[in-house]
């Protein structure tokens, strides 16, 4: 079975849980893609043959969080005479726009449907003749950016009488979000985790400012082992946190660590530090949770992208780049504008660069790996074929160490 490299993208429900996951295949690797990259953003259509190693490789690396898996496909795969080769269950095939309801398509969809298969239909924009394929579908996505309000008040009550679960896409904000949400939308796909509402004038509270002030120091680059270690242990409730993290199996240690400055011993400092800046964050944070699954995953693209780059010449520091991957979310965290964030922090000067402007390498490197997240087109034809291929084996290898960290917090 081939091994296929795919982008994640989680859909969730009007409760910020998880719902479904959406895999963009970003084409064929060779396990060593950094001297042998081989296909980068998938050119042709989605095939019987490479649905099936997608699903094998999504299970192998166990991203699919046991939820459903959306995968696009067009006319060329429901045009395909051959055998299907056998897959995982609890696949959702979403339908492409360009997919029309023909008497040869709406047959094979009943002829996939009895072999276990879910459709979806995806940017659905209110075209009468599409509502052929409802019955044979379980989700609508309608892409919430290409539709006006009048149609959506007039098409959605409309829609829920077909007993499809209805998907908004596109919902990059929380107003979007609301407002999807009051329409009677059952699911929700976009970055509206990332931009709440935030309230112009709002002041950081006294405890917000103090894990501020945490990450602050945290983030020095001259910060000594005995520093690291006296400042978390004043705070009894982070010492607990870190130490429980720590034991648990995601490290797999042969013994139990008591204390934070064995902690460093063990694991290293940049490691213990990371984890007082996430635990630090999270404990002042009303966003949900799964925003975090976002930042961490983000946070540990970079990373180890970064890891991968080290001997060029522009090589960027992966602590730092995991620093900054965290820290791009940290205006949902408080709800405070980025700017105002930023000038609470006592950061260098090229962190604040990549967060406020982006118009350095570290910047640029967070542009495109959020880029990657957010299956943005513009994003890949930036990219060469062998940075694809990076960047999508470390977006992988990320979010499955951030699913880990989020089932042990």
């Amino acid at each position: 079975m081939k091994d296929v490299l795919t982008a994640r993208q989680l859909v969730f429900n009007e409760d910020h849980e998880v719902f479904a996951c959406e895999f963009l295949c970003l084409g064929e690797a060779d396990s060593d893609i950094l001297s042998h990259p081989q296909v980068g953003l998938l050119q042709e259509g989605m095939t019987s043959e490479l649905l099936a190693s997608v699903c094998e490789s999504i299970a192998k690396s166990d991203r699919h969080l046991n939820v459903p898996i959306f995968i696009n496909i067009d006319q060329d795969f429901l045009s395909e005479t051959d055998s299907l080769l056998p897959v995982k269950p609890n696949i959702i095939l979403e339908m492409l726009a360009t997919v029309e309801p023909t008497d040869y398509n709406l047959k094979r969809i009943r002829q996939l449907r009895r072999r276990g298969f879910n459709f979806a239909l995806s940017e659905y924009a209110f075209d009468p003749s599409k509502s052929m394929f409802f019955k044979y579908i379980k989700v609508i996505k309608v892409d919430v950016l290409n539709v006006t309000q009048a149609q959506l008040r007039k098409s959605i009550p409309i829609l829920k009488k077909s007993k499809c679960l209805i998907l908004a896409e596109h919902v990059d904000n929380q107003a979007v979000y609301e407002n999807c949400k009051a329409l009677g939308f059952d699911l929700f796909q976009g970055d509206f985790l990332e931009n709440p509402f935030i309230i112009d004038g709002k002041k950081i509270s006294a405890k917000q400012h103090s894990a501020l002030n945490l990450v602050s120091e945290l983030s020095r680059s001259d910060i000594e082992v005995d520093s690291v270690a006296d400042m978390i242990s004043l705070d009894p409730v982070l010492t607990t946190k870190i130490l429980l993290l720590i034991n648990c199996p995601l490290y797999q240690l042969v013994r139990d660590v008591n204390s934070v400055r064995e902690a460093v011993v063990i694991l290293g400092l940049n490691v213990v530090k990371q984890w007082a800046i996430i635990m630090s964050l999270m404990s002042v944070s009303t966003s949900p949770t799964e925003l975090f699954r976002t930042l961490l995953t983000r946070a540990k693209t970079l990373e180890r992208i970064a890891l991968h780059k080290q001997n060029e010449q522009d090589a960027i520091n992966p602590s730092e780049c995991f620093l900054v991957g965290l820290l791009s979310g940290a205006d949902a965290i408080f709800e405070v504008g980025i700017e105002t964030l930023v000038s609470n922090l006592k950061l260098e000067a090229r962190l604040k660069q990549a967060l406020l402007t982006r118009d350095n390498a570290l910047g640029l490197l967070l542009t495109n790996v959020m880029g990657i997240e957010r299956f943005d087109s513009q994003t890949f034809e930036g990219l060469s074929n062998e940075e694809i291929c990076l960047y999508g084996r470390c977006h992988q290898d990320a979010a499955l160490w951030a699913d880990n960290v989020m089932n042990n917090l």
